[in-house]
C-alpha cells in the first residue's frame, strides 16, 4: 500500500500525480516522466495472463467518494486527479456533463457521476476533485469529493454487483471489493458516446 498520509498531505500542492508505483511522489512534478508512468503501468497490465504462470491477477484501484458512497477505478486508466478551481458550464450539453475545465493548456469535459449514474444527492458533498481519466482516445474528467486510497487487489476477489444495492447500470461495474466499495469500469465508461461532446451539434 502506498503512504496515504504523504498522499493527501499533497492536497495544497493543487493536483495529484499517481505514485510511480514506490509509495513514494515523484518531486518535482513531470508531466513527461507521470506520463511514461503511468504508460508503463498500462502495458503491464494489458499482459496476458499466461505471462503471469498461472497466478492470481491483481489491479491497482484508487478510491474516492462521492456522496455517501466509496467508489474505486482502476489506475491504469487515470492520468491525474487534481483539486477542482472552476468549470465553465457549456449550453446544449446534456444535465450530466458539469462543464469543461482547462489542464495545463488542454481543454477537458468534466462528468458528474451523479447525474449520469441517477445517484440519490443525499449526504453532504463537495465535489471538489477532479480525476482525468484516459484510454488514449477519449479524455475527460470525473467529479469527487475527495481521494481516499489506493491500493493493489485481486480481480478474482470482485463479488458480484446486487442490482438493487445501486443505481448505476451493471455495464458500467466490475464488481464490489472491501465489502462496499463499488469498482467502475472505466473502459465502459470511456467508450461511452454519450459522454463524448459533439461540438457540432445544435
Amino acid at each position: 500500500m502506498y503512504d496515504l498520509d504523504a498522499f493527501l498531505a499533497a492536497e495544497e500542492a493543487a493536483q495529484y500525480p499517481l505514485p510511480a508505483g514506490t509509495g513514494e511522489l515523484t518531486p518535482p512534478y513531470d508531466a513527461g516522466k507521470a506520463g511514461e508512468i503511468l504508460a508503463e503501468r498500462a502495458r503491464a497490465f494489458a499482459r496476458p495472463e499466461e505471462e503471469t504462470g498461472g497466478e492470481t491477477p491483481f489491479t491497482e484501484l484508487l478510491t474516492f467518494r462521492l456522496a455517501d458512497q466509496e467508489y474505486a477505478i482502476k489506475t491504469q486508466y487515470i492520468r491525474e486527479v487534481f483539486i477542482m478551481h472552476e468549470i465553465t458550464p457549456v449550453p446544449g450539453v446534456p444535465g450530466f456533463i458539469a462543464g469543461i475545465c482547462a489542464v495545463r493548456g488542454e481543454i477537458i469535459s468534466v462528468v458528474d457521476l451523479r447525474a449520469l449514474f441517477s445517484i440519490p444527492k443525499r449526504g453532504l458533498t463537495d465535489l471538489n476533485r477532479v480525476i482525468v481519466l484516459s484510454d488514449g482516445t477519449v479524455t475527460f474528467g470525473i467529479l469527487a469529493d475527495y481521494i481516499t486510497d489506493i491500493y493493489i487487489r485481486p480481480t478474482d476477489q470482485f463479488s458480484p454487483v446486487e442490482p438493487e444495492t445501486t443505481p448505476i447500470e451493471q455495464r458500467y461495474l466490475l464488481g464490489v471489493t472491501d465489502g462496499s466499495v463499488l469498482v467502475l469500469d472505466a473502459a465502459a465508461i470511456l467508450a461511452d458516446p454519450a459522454l463524448v461532446i459533439d461540438q457540432t451539434r445544435k
